[in-house]
């Protein structure tokens, strides 16, 4: 075996027109992660080869087609590492079925849906990627309705409506569920595409039960082209009722948001507002994606994760390919090792801690939907302001944080210093009397410490405070310095809670402020997101250390320099020296005193005028030290010259002309060196740094 093969897929015929640029993104983040984990020694010793491929498949349930083609598929090459297929749909001991045929010792299943219940994952070599959210089929529906309400802060019912099936365990519940406040309503995926049809049963099935706003609609598994239908015939029936449920269920890429009339409330994975590594993904392929679209690839990116996964087990504990089988025998045994006390896969879009073959770490977050105010088109995800929270196996309600900044001048952007000023205005609600003290700046500048703050205004809404401030201070952030003075500079404002039973909202990219001074910059793009950082942590008596993903709220702004001043100070007299440089060519022989004259008034010039500019710290070599360089190394040339022909007055001839040529095209050629090094994305500035 020369190559670790592994299977991924996607099915293009679900996403249709819509998503070619998702598809797009996907393919180019195969080659990428494909390219980097062979760049830096593969898996186990062995380079990796990725498959991507198109499952033509439209059919949910369990669909034996599709499982057949996706059989011959596996079958068709020895992969080590499989996303399992999409066939998973449909009752409970189908997906068991599916699953045992699939088993394998040489190869490991990576399930990002539901795996049926009663089936041995570990016997299977079955990995289950899914965030285990509160809101998981292995907990009771009457226990997930409960907790539902009490986050939602209804005291009704539930009106659970989802495409049920024949075989359904809620049918055989019915009765228990109604005593629980708990109605079903099941979707005909035949019948109800009539929305006549529809909205006629559904009126029916509401005026019954004599539904109020102070009860609850759970959209559960509906066909997708049915979404719209239901959404609009509960919201004209039943205004104020409050709509609840997962993305995969809301189907929002087939969601008209125009059409929605108050807030939706989705239960999501942690990572609903895209954390800034995977922003980062996103910039480096290089495909332009709306909000909606950097949304529904998140969503999709965690069959991604397990290439990465498996190269960080592997490199961790220095596993070496030796057999297919026991490879795989020793990733699955690594992963599990992956269980949050030993150590946390921080990914791209996610985190992961595993036990028994199955991720454990739950991260769930009530999220409304609602229209933006600026534009219509692309939804606007904020926490609902109760959170529900799992930690070490203790529930808890938390309560929300929100706040948003409005920037109204950044100064003194120091790439020597790594430090620039900002003053803004902060409004903050918190259930804290002073809810400034709910948040906490993380990178206040300690090399040049200003921080004022000045409370303009408070007011009180139930148990909510909230207050604006005005603030000056100064903050650290990381420069790029290398393309001096043409650089683009990342600055940023990071933000963390002080209350571990408190959640932070980010800032909406929609809602990020771009109108302000920024004295000697101009703004390219803002953007806002989630930091998070692995660290180890030894809090007990026998110093073993855990892992801890910290995470920080980070609002940020690339900067470009104004170029103006840089030329006027820099860019002219260094011209006028280089002329300088070039006229002591074309003199004779018999001047070269004068010619000694020109070349050591350019060089100190030279010297005091590169002195005169910005020095990064630690020093580096910016696109400014190049051209400097470059002119020391014309002005020593040129001295050797005048020197030469001192001793060699009969060769300085056949040396001058050729030097006269060279000079101007290495200008040139210098040119074109530092348009590549501006468009290099080595040196572009980045907010997760």
């Amino acid at each position: 075996m020369d190559k670790i093969n592994i299977l991924l897929w996607y099915r293009s015929s679900k996403l249709g027109e819509s998503g070619k640029n998702i598809i797009e993104f996907e393919k180019k983040a195969v080659l990428h992660i494909e390219k980097e984990i062979n760049n830096n020694g593969g898996i186990g010793g062995l380079p990796i080869d990725i498959d991507f491929i198109d499952i033509p498949h439209i059919a949910a349930g369990h669909d034996e087609k599709a499982m057949e083609f996706y059989k011959n598929v596996v079958n068709s090459k020895n992969y080590s590492f499989i996303r399992a297929p999409g066939a998973f749909g449909g009752v409970a001991n189908v997906k068991k079925k599916y699953l045992e045929e699939m088993k394998s010792s040489t190869s490991i299943i990576f399930s990002d849906f539901f795996a049926a219940p009663l089936l041995n994952l570990s016997e299977n070599n079955i990995i289950d990627m899914r965030s285990n959210l509160f809101t998981d089929a292995d907990i009771s529906y009457v226990y997930r309705a409960r907790i539902n309400r009490e986050l939602l802060e209804k005291s009704g019912r539930t009106f659970f409506i989802a495409n049920f099936s024949a075989g359904s365990k809620y049918w055989d519940e019915e009765e228990e569920l109604k005593k629980e406040g708990i109605f079903l309503f099941d979707i005909d995926k035949e019948l109800h595409k009539d929305s006549d049809k529809l909205q006629k049963d559904l009126k029916i099935f509401f005026d019954t039960l004599e539904a109020s706003r102070s009860d609850i609609v759970h959209l559960g598994g509906v066909p997708v082209y049915l979404i719209q239908s239901i959404i609009n015939c509960i919201q004209k029936y039943n205004k104020e009722i409050l709509i609840y449920t997962r993305p995969a269920g809301v189907g929002e890429a087939y969601v008209n948001y125009q059409e929605i009339h108050h807030p939706i409330i989705l239960i999501e994975d942690a990572n609903f507002d895209i954390y800034l590594s995977m922003e980062s993904m996103i910039e480096t392929i290089g495909v332009d994606l709306s909000i909606k679209e950097k949304q529904m690839c998140n969503q999709r990116f965690s069959q991604f994760e397990i290439p990465l996964l498996v190269k960080k087990v592997t490199d961790r504990d220095k596993i070496i390919f030796d057999s297919q089988e026991g490879m795989v025998k020793k990733v699955v045994n690594s992963i599990n090792q992956t269980d949050g006390k030993n150590d946390i896969y921080m990914g791209i879009s996610r985190d992961y801690a595993f036990s028994e073959n199955k991720n454990n770490i739950k991260s769930g977050a009530l999220v409304e939907l609602s229209l933006p105010s600026r534009d219509q088109f692309n939804p606007i995800k904020t926490l609902h302001k109760n959170q529900f929270s799992i930690v070490d196996g203790v529930e808890s309600i938390n309560s929300v944080i929100t706040f948003n900044i409005d920037v109204e001048r950044i100064t003194n952007v120091s790439i020597e210093d790594g430090t620039f000023g900002a003053e803004f205005y902060i409004d903050i609600t918190s259930k804290n009397k002073e809810p400034l003290d709910s948040i906490r700046f993380n990178n206040l500048s300690s090399l040049n410490p200003k921080h004022e703050v000045r409370k303009i205004e408070q007011r009180r809404s139930d148990e909510l405070f909230s207050a604006r401030y005005i603030i000056t201070s100064n903050f650290d952030f990381n420069p790029i310095a290398d393309n001096y003075p043409f650089d683009e500079q990342f600055v940023y404002i990071s933000i963390s809670g002080t209350d571990q039973n408190c959640q932070i909202q980010p800032v909406p990219e929609q809602y990020l402020d771009t109108e302000f001074k920024s004295d000697g910059w101009s703004m390219i793009y803002s953007k806002s997101g989630i930091n998070r950082k692995k660290n180890w942590v030894a809090l007990n008596s026998n110093l073993n250390k855990t892992p801890k993903i910290n995470e920080e709220i980070r609002l940020g702004w690339e900067l470009k320099r104004q170029n103006s001043m840089t030329l006027l100070k820099i860019g002219i007299p260094l011209f006028f020296l280089y002329v300088l440089v070039y006229y002591t060519l074309f003199l004779g022989v018999d001047e070269s005193g004068t010619a000694l004259g020109y070349l050591t008034t350019a060089f100190l010039s030279s010297i005091a005028l590169y002195f005169s500019t910005e020095r990064p710290q630690p020093l580096s070599m910016t696109t400014i030290d190049v051209v400097f360089a470059f002119f020391y190394i014309i002005s020593g040339i040129s001295l050797l010259m005048i020197v030469f022909s001192q001793f060699f007055v009969d060769l300085y001839g056949l040396l001058i002309y050729p030097l006269r040529a060279i000079l101007p095209i290495s200008i040139l050629g210098l040119g074109l060196f530092i348009k590549n090094r501006l468009n290099s994305k080595h040196f572009k500035p980045s907010i997760t740094k």
